[in-house]
C-alpha cells in the first residue's frame, strides 16, 4: 500500500464529506423554507447562506472525525505491512553466505561482497557489485586469483 495514495484518498474523502454535507444542508433548508414561508427571496437567501455555513462546519468536522477514525488504523496497517516485508527480506538473507571463489569459476550475476583492488591499488570492482562478463575479464587481466561472493546455502536433509 502506498502511503501517499492513502493520504490522498483520505483528503479526497474529507472534501467529499464537506461537499455532500454542504449540498444536502443547503438543499434541505432551502426546500423547507420554500414550503414553510413561500417564495420570500430574502428569507430563502438568509436561510440558505446560514445553512451553507452551518453544514460546511459540520462537514469539516465530519472530515476530521473520519480522518481520526480511519487514518490511524490504515497507517498502522501500512506500518505492519512494511514490517512484514522487512522480516521476509531478512529471512531470505539467512540462507546466503560469503564464499571465496576462484576467478575462473565466476559467472555473470554473482554478487561481489568485498571491493577488489589491483596490485597497483586501482579499484576494479566495488563492494556489492553484481558481476558482468566485462568485470570478470578485468579481474582475469589483473591476475586476481579469487574474490568473495555471495552464495546461497543449501540445506542438506538426511
Amino acid at each position: 500500500m502506498d502511503k501517499r495514495k492513502l493520504r490522498k484518498d483520505i483528503a479526497r474523502i474529507k472534501k467529499q464529506l464537506f461537499a455532500i454535507s454542504v449540498f444536502c444542508g443547503f438543499f434541505s433548508v432551502t426546500v423547507a423554507t420554500l414550503f414553510t414561508h413561500g417564495s420570500d427571496f430574502f428569507l430563502i437567501f438568509r436561510n440558505a447562506a446560514l445553512s451553507v455555513f452551518v453544514f460546511g462546519v459540520l462537514g469539516y468536522l465530519w472530515g476530521i472525525l473520519y480522518e481520526r477514525i480511519t487514518e490511524a488504523p490504515l497507517i498502522e496497517s501500512y506500518r505492519m505491512e512494511a514490517v512484514k516485508k522487512a522480516e521476509e527480506l531478512k529471512q531470505k538473507g539467512k540462507n546466503r553466505v560469503a564464499m571465496a571463489i576462484n576467478v575462473d569459476e565466476l559467472t555473470p550475476g554473482m554478487k561481489c561482497l568485498e571491493a577488489v583492488y589491483s596490485e597497483e591499488g586501482a579499484h576494479l570492482v566495488r563492494q556489492g557489485a553484481v558481476l558482468t562478463d566485462r568485470m570478470i575479464s578485468i579481474l582475469k587481466e589483473n591476475n586476481i586469483q579469487q574474490i568473495t561472493v555471495e552464495a546461497i546455502q543449501s540445506i542438506q536433509t538426511d
